[in-house]
């Protein structure tokens, strides 16, 4: 990568560790490093799906998005920088024609880069892709027939724990490559008739597409059914002790698995969680601190004071945190309660996040080199991020202690309640063992 995309990365990696808890990315190695490649991608989270790819990839792709983006002249100049690449739809008032957007691909991957597109053409609410349409293999077929060779299609899933909130979990599993060449050649497609105008092709190489990208992202029957499923896979998956972490990714594979089985088990499997839940949330505990803590009321009472301990050392930290972050944190809550769908609250959300911090820390930037020095200057630069992060830890670890404490107490108070709570435990990972 050049200087500028290095860049761009490190700015993506940034703005990744800020908006998420945790960040997972299944990835073959080096496998998006090198030459012409064209990935496929889901699209459930509107701006943060560039944000997210950009970060997961070896490289810096270059988006092929809608030209009406390019109307705004901050979001003209961030997709000039990342190279992105401008496609019309008449719906957005463009031109009919694409032909430059297809010449410009082809050249791009002739140049031996990565070009990432959001082939349903929509953002999605759904729990499972919307069909894909037919430009990523016109533009795969396009290029071979110009003369690009070897050819990589990938596929790029992206799962969100939930996309409307700020520091949940995400995980990207990037991969199913097809070889271009290998597949019409496997498929006795004759080099004449491998070209964007054959229709027949088009369409046969848009559902192998599609049949990858289902594998690659989320792709469940319903909402109900594919929470059930995660939380039925975290609760497998989970060990008790109390370092190991269920990581989304390795949760979203279970889940997979989980909604492959047939009707009756799967059925199975989503009203044993939902009964465990039900028992969960009437002592106010999850399944995590059930196992890994409240079995042993020493290892507790240990776990909550290392807690408290780290809070309080936080703590003057996360005020001052508090102090300089209050305007651009309420501005971002206010967004968060505006009545819009899931898919562009996870547009507007960590835009206005990334914009309104980035603006406070200016100014206080600004106003540390005129009233202190530029040294001052350079060291709340320095430190803007630290302290927002520190506000970030210590309030995630005051709601931890919150619902532990709650929940100890009204466990304590209802009899043979973690009896019952293990039994029901217990009837869950029988589920999933029968489904899988």
């Amino acid at each position: 990568m050049n200087r500028k995309d290095r860049v761009v990365k490190r700015i993506a990696a940034w703005s990744i560790s800020l908006l998420y808890r945790r960040f997972e990315v299944r990835q073959a190695p080096r496998l998006t490093e090198s030459g012409p490649e064209l990935a496929n991608a889901s699209h459930f989270g509107g701006f943060s799906d560039p944000l997210i790819l950009a970060h997961a990839m070896d490289r810096l792709p270059r988006f092929v998005a809608r030209d009406i983006i390019w109307k705004n002249p901050v979001a003209r100049f961030i997709m000039n920088l990342v190279g992105a690449i401008p496609v019309h739809k008449p719906e957005d008032g463009g031109g009919s024609s694409n032909d430059q957007m297809f010449a410009t691909a082809y050249e791009r991957l002739g140049d031996e880069e990565l070009i990432t597109i959001f082939p349903e053409g929509i953002t999605v609410d759904d729990p499972s892709i919307a069909r894909i349409k037919t430009g990523s293999a016109r533009i795969a077929l396009g290029a071979r027939s110009a003369g690009v060779e070897g050819i990589r299609i990938i596929s790029a899933g992206i799962h969100y724990e939930n996309k409307a909130s700020l520091r949940s979990d995400v995980f990207v599993d990037i991969g199913w490559p097809l070889d271009l060449d290998a597949t019409l050649d496997e498929w006795g497609v004759p080099p004449e008739a491998a070209t964007a105008d054959n229709r027949e092709l088009v369409q046969r190489l848009t559902e192998e597409m599609e049949l990858r990208l289902r594998l690659a992202a989320p792709d469940f029957e319903d909402w109900r059914t594919a929470r059930s499923l995660s939380e039925a896979a975290a609760i497998s998956l989970r060990t008790g002790r109390r370092k190991d972490v269920v990581g989304h990714a390795d949760r979203e594979r279970m889940a997979r698995l989980l909604d492959a089985a047939d009707e009756e088990r799967r059925t199975g499997v989503v009203d044993a969680v939902e009964s465990y839940q039900r028992e969960l949330d009437g002592v106010g505990v999850s399944d995590a601190v059930l196992v890994s803590e409240l079995n042993d009321a020493r290892k507790f009472s240990w776990f909550l004071l290392r807690t408290l301990v780290v809070g309080l050392l936080l703590l003057p930290f996360a005020i001052v945190g508090l102090v300089v972050n209050a305007i651009p944190m309420a501005i971002v809550w206010l967004v968060g309660r505006l009545r819009v769908s899931d898919a562009m609250m996870a547009t507007v959300k960590p835009m206005a996040a990334l914009f309104v911090f980035l603006l406070t820390w200016g100014a206080w930037v600004g106003w540390a080199w005129l009233q202190i020095s530029p040294a001052g200057a350079a060291a709340a630069a320095l430190l803007m991020p630290v302290y927002l992060f520190a506000l970030i830890a210590w309030w995630e670890r005051v709601e931890l202690v919150a619902i532990a404490l709650r929940g100890l107490g009204r466990s304590f108070k209802v009899s043979k309640i973690h009896e019952e709570l293990m039994t029901q435990r217990a009837a869950v990972i029988e589920a999933v063992v029968q489904a899988l």
